[in-house]
């Protein structure tokens, strides 16, 4: 009995705490805290196989093929490697003016531009950029 009334505590307690842990995770997660500009042109981005200097104003486009902006700044994890880019989205993409983080994972390089298959509604939710 004594074991069951210490497991009921305990998922009470764990249920209680559920929300306050979300928050506390998803502050954590959020990658404009996180992230740190690199600053040197010469730092390889092995997913895209190009330097900083070589993405630095490239274009990026949609899954349309338009133009949804381009490239601003590589951004660096904790570790130092680069882990993400901050699109400065063009106005015609109907979320606004805005620098958007997007995740290398997102993108592909096909030798002169960079794709990302996230749409513009898919944009628009990612975490801004405020350097």
């Amino acid at each position: 009995m004594r074991k069951l009334l210490s497991a009921t505590a305990v998922a009470l307690v764990m249920v209680a705490a559920g929300p306050s842990l979300a928050q506390q995770s998803a502050a954590i997660a959020n990658p404009a805290n996180a992230y740190r500009e690199v600053k040197d042109d010469n730092v390889m981005v092995p997913s895209l196989k190009r330097t900083v200097g070589q993405l630095d104003d490239m274009d990026v486009l949609g899954p349309d093929g338009t133009k949804i902006g381009e490239v601003e700044e590589v951004l660096m994890d904790a570790s130092g490697q680069p882990v993400a880019i901050v699109v400065d989205v063009e106005h015609g993409v109907g979320i606004g003016d805005k620098e958007v983080i997007v995740g290398l994972d997102q993108l592909r390089d096909d030798g002169r531009t960079l794709t990302t298959a996230l749409t513009n509604a898919q944009l628009g939710t990612l975490p801004i950029w405020d350097d």
